[in-house]
């Protein structure tokens, strides 16, 4: 089975939230395809069945991306209610790192910034004009483009990811 991760989709202005195969977040799957065969592995051509035939997500079919994509959509209360729930369990962010978002996709501003530990660097493999930086976008990215409001671990005053952060070091 395919690695299920949650990303954060920015659109319209609008952020969502969404768990699926890390794949999917791979914006243009072309790109991927040819690195592989640059370094000498066979990769088939994709298909209809690759990301729904949608193999280089544009501004022609962002639309139909995402109505695709709605299967897979996660309220950010539902991602709270798990953490809040796990929390006080939890001696680090490892114990809770599957809820949180590894990437973030920006249709309206054209840029990924992802964070993670391992596989595909799907900041890399991105449409023309788009930009993509590995970055830890819960923390660097300002108000505008991500606000303390739409991310779930944000109570009131609490941030309950620098806690794990904090729990982790401490640990050491």
């Amino acid at each position: 089975m395919d690695e299920l991760v949650v990303a954060v989709v920015k659109y319209r202005g609008n952020i969502s939230y969404y768990r699926c195969e890390r794949e999917n977040w791979v914006l243009d799957l072309n790109k991927l395809r040819d690195a592989f065969n640059s370094f000498g592995y066979s990769i088939p051509e994709l298909d209809d069945t690759d990301r729904f035939g949608i193999h280089t997500i544009t501004d022609g079919n962002v639309e139909l991306f995402l109505d695709k994509m709605k299967a897979y959509k996660v309220d950010k209360e539902a991602l709270s209610l798990i953490l809040m729930k796990r929390f006080p369990v939890a001696r680090s962010w490892w114990d809770v790192g599957e809820i949180f978002p590894l990437v973030f996709v920006d249709f309206d501003r054209k840029t990924l910034g992802a964070f993670y530990y391992e596989g595909v660097k799907m900041e890399k493999y991105i449409p023309d004009g788009w930009t993509g930086e590995f970055i830890d976008f819960a923390n660097e990215y300002p108000e505008d483009i991500f606000p303390a409001s739409e991310k779930f671990w944000i109570k009131e005053d609490s941030d309950l990811l620098k806690l794990l952060n904090e729990r982790g070091a401490s640990q050491k």
